[in-house]
């Protein structure tokens, strides 16, 4: 009797020990489900700040409750300095744009005046110095208008016109328009651009000067060599503008879409930074995307739309 006893209450033991086991094991089970789900609601969360979500608890759970909380209260602030930067950079954008109108009239008017002075009249002497002061002021006039521009092409309410454009020939087009200056710096160029059109769906202005802005880069970054391609990959067009630059360290090559930096070698030649800014700006409005590398001793860029 006492034997039966006590493998009845072993049995009872055992019982109550895999109920238990099978209960910690469902509960943990249910948690690290509940963790994954939280994780996947949290870094949709984080992709989409502006949509005002908040983490829920899949499972009851007192502590996971108020690590919850905390994470909410967390991406409450994170999602408000958010939307304080994009207003102060809205409002900063705003205010380059009205400074840069209200400098472009005046100076037009300044360097007017300074094409039609009697330089006749004028000393030697005072020729160089007036065509310093031109020089300086159609730099001045340059920058301001490049202010402008980025101002308005990174605004949130710049909308491209897209449309249905060949970029081979506007590609050709643009090449032959620069050609002078390019061969004027006795650049070795190298054009592969694929026969026939190539359509592609973006704003055929704002093409042309993503182009120019590369070019003109190249102008000034170039050693001796210049290659430009366009091909066609996955259904994009790819193009590639690459040049020798040995110079150039892999860091400044990272840096040359941030605004205002310049290379030390191009503070020379009248670069204000804002180029290669405002090309890639105008690339990811039409949905392209445009990127720099160095590869050796060559400064690649790819754009691709």
């Amino acid at each position: 009797m006492k034997e039966r006893g006590v493998e009845s209450l072993l049995y009872f033991v055992l019982g109550l020990l895999s109920l238990t086991s099978l209960y910690f094991f469902l509960r943990c089970r249910t948690m690290a489900g509940a963790v994954r789900r939280t994780n996947r609601a949290l870094k949709e969360i984080s992709g989409e700040l502006e949509a005002n979500r908040v983490l829920k608890l899949p499972a009851p759970d007192r502590e996971m409750e108020e690590l919850l909380v905390t994470i909410n209260e967390a991406l409450r602030k994170i999602r408000e300095q958010h939307l304080e930067y994009a207003k102060r950079e809205q409002e900063f954008q705003r205010q380059i744009e009205n400074i840069s109108h209200d400098l472009r009239t005046p100076l037009t008017s300044m360097i007017g005046y300074l094409d039609i002075m009697d330089k006749t009249a004028l000393d030697p002497e005072d020729r160089e110095a007036l065509e310093v002061v031109k020089r300086k002021a159609r730099f001045l006039q340059q920058l301001v208008g490049q202010f402008y521009e980025l101002s308005r092409f990174s605004g949130e309410d710049y909308t491209p016109r897209v449309e249905h454009v060949d970029i081979a020939r506007l590609l050709r087009e643009t090449i032959v328009d620069y050609y002078p200056e390019l061969t004027a710096r006795n650049l070795l160029v190298d054009i592969n651009i694929m026969e026939g059109p190539v359509n592609v769906r973006a704003d055929k202005d704002g093409l042309e000067r993503v182009f120019q802005n590369l070019l003109q880069n190249v102008c000034r970054y170039a050693g001796r060599e210049l290659s430009v391609r366009l091909d066609r990959e996955g259904g994009r067009a790819v193009i590639s503008f690459t040049n020798d630059a040995e110079g150039m360290s892999e860091e400044t090559a990272g840096r040359l879409f941030e605004r205002f930096y310049t290379a030390d070698s191009s503070r020379n030649q009248g670069s204000t930074g804002l180029g290669l800014t405002i090309a890639k700006c105008l690339t990811e409005k039409m949905g392209g995307t445009l990127t720099a590398a160095k590869e050796g001793k060559y400064l690649k860029f790819i754009l691709t739309l």
